[in-house]
């Protein structure tokens, strides 16, 4: 089992307290959802678990089976999807797939492995092949961070506000590949504001803003 715990949590940001004096814990195998208001540190708290911030006090760390992970088990095994991380808009998907995958996480990406995957995430191998992604509406960029989160093959999901710029169906792929993602042992973490997502989960932490 995969535990994410936050231990009397403290972040600043410009003399500011986001996140203060703030514990709680995730586990693998279920869904759950990070709530709170606008600028209560959802966001926050997820760059907190990914290692993309340290916390000013306290401690953020994940066990397995009670060994702690070291920085490159974050790197290797960690995957975010966030409103502020961006692709290459130059390249095309399987550019920015091999790019990422490559990359972080050493996974090749056969010819027969990409095209399921654009099937999979709502995108048609066919149809963008040689389509930079500056061309992508919002909605298909999301899709094509989605699919580099799958091929990544890492066990814990960082999700922010996941839905956001889908349609109907994009969600509810999303909502889709989480709980497939939970059944498979996988930690998945997302911060959401809408009703529908939280009711997905399987637990909640809740942020009062500070």
């Amino acid at each position: 089992m995969i535990r994410l715990t936050f231990s009397g949590v403290t972040k600043c940001f410009d003399g500011r307290t986001i996140i203060r004096n703030f514990s709680a814990e995730a586990l693998s195998g279920q869904i759950t959802a990070v709530t709170g208001i606008n600028g209560s540190g959802k966001s926050t708290l997820l760059k907190l678990a990914a290692g993309l911030l340290l916390p000013d006090t306290g401690s953020v760390i994940v066990r397995e089976d009670g060994s702690v992970w070291r920085k490159n088990d974050r790197c290797r095994r960690v995957g975010m999807v966030a409103p502020d991380m961006h692709v290459y808009s130059e390249l095309t998907a399987r550019e920015n797939l091999d790019f990422f995958l490559g990359f972080r996480y050493n996974v090749p990406l056969s010819d027969r492995q990409y095209d399921e995957l654009m099937s999979r995430v709502g995108l048609q191998p066919d149809a963008i092949l040689k389509k930079r992604v500056r061309n992508f509406s919002t909605g298909m960029e999301k899709r094509l961070h989605l699919a580099i989160l799958l091929a990544s093959g890492a066990d814990v999901w960082l999700l922010d506000e996941p839905g956001a710029h889908l349609d109907r169906a994009g969600r509810c792929l999303v909502q889709r590949e989480a709980r497939r993602a939970a059944e498979e042992g996988k930690l998945v973490l997302w911060a959401t504001n809408d009703a529908e997502e939280e009711a997905e989960a399987d637990a909640s932490i809740a942020l009062s803003g500070r």
